[in-house]
């Protein structure tokens, strides 16, 4: 399943650990993120984001979209994967800064987070419409990765 906005490709490719025992590790999402913008290329793989902050985006997004917002930041609760969506920039356009860290180089270089976050990170324009679609691919994603709570080993969809 991929999510797509600009010049961000996010593919979710599984749970990390379906069997877990808590929800919160059956809800952690191994992804592959690639982003092309301002001439600069940005890849992090791993469990880079959970259901629960694909839920959230979609909680957020049609405020957005409906314009009662005029700033929004979407972001995975391992601060992995970063969106902080502004606007208006003109006509249209939302500018989006995208920020991905892959999970292993986050954790080595915590101290240095912010200056990590500035590395790893790209600018790029978007219309309405493509945060719309955005907005449908999230909605499809929560079908397909759907938030598990409680405490039980399994669960199904």
């Amino acid at each position: 399943m991929t999510l797509e906005l600009g010049g961000l490709r996010l593919t979710l490719l599984q749970r990390h650990a379906p069997a877990a025992s808590n929800a919160w590790c059956r809800n952690a999402l191994m992804a592959d993120a690639h982003c092309i913008a301002e001439q600069r290329e940005l890849r992090a793989k791993g469990a880079l984001l959970s259901a629960v902050d694909l839920q959230a985006w979609h909680g957020k997004l049609p405020a957005f979209l409906a314009g009662e917002r005029t700033e929004l930041h979407l972001c995975a609760d391992g601060d992995c994967v970063g969106l902080y969506l502004q606007r208006p920039l003109r006509d249209d356009m939302t500018a989006v800064t995208v920020v991905l860290l892959d999970p292993q180089i986050f954790a080595a270089a915590e101290r240095q987070a912010d200056e990590c976050r500035t590395r790893n990170s790209a600018l790029f324009l978007v219309t309405h419409g493509q945060l719309t679609r955005f907005g449908e691919e999230l909605e499809q994603a929560m079908r397909g990765f759907p938030v598990y709570l409680g405490h039980t080993a399994r669960q199904t969809a």
